[in-house]
């Protein structure tokens, strides 16, 4: 091979080699930053300023976890977990499906009732029955205020004032 051809093959791979050393791994993007008040409301749920919840700190999020069929670790839920769990609203009250309590065949159980307007954020929910129509209903308490709340077959949870 010529000089001249040698050198210009070797040029054009040192140019080309570039291409071919490029970082092509992937990267996970970065999760979404809580939004202050998930941080604010980590805060007052701590009373212990253990850096972790307990259920007797957060019922709420350990009625969800059940919902969502997850294990919730010995230790109790990290800060970590509860500001992205936060960030991507899990937390948030869902709006009920229009006309709900809805009647129909229901087979959660009370304790999953429970849960669910737990979760949904009543708390002291009392004993809960399963009236005619397959609608759990009982008492708590929303945003200071006494309620009634049902739950029916689909999980709606729809509370009113008493």
């Amino acid at each position: 091979m010529s000089r001249k051809l040698i050198t210009m093959s070797v040029l054009a791979l040192a140019l080309a080699a570039p291409a071919f050393a490029q970082d092509t791994t992937t990267t996970t993007p970065a999760p979404t930053a809580a939004p202050p008040q998930c941080e604010e409301q980590f805060t007052t749920l701590d009373t212990d300023n253990s850096g972790t919840l307990s259920e007797t700190e957060a019922p709420q999020v350990y009625a969800k976890s059940r919902i969502d069929n997850m294990t919730m670790p010995d230790t109790g839920y990290g800060r970590d977990e509860f500001l992205a769990a936060c960030a991507d609203n899990q937390f948030t009250r869902a709006e009920p499906d229009a006309g709900a309590p809805l009647e129909g065949a229901n087979s959660f159980t009370e304790g999953q009732a429970r849960d669910r307007a737990t979760a949904w954020g009543v708390t002291g929910v009392s004993a809960m029955t399963k009236d005619d129509l397959g609608v759990w209903r009982g008492t708590g308490t929303v945003d200071g205020g006494t309620v009634n709340v049902a739950v029916d077959y689909k999980g709606n949870v729809v509370t009113s004032t008493q």
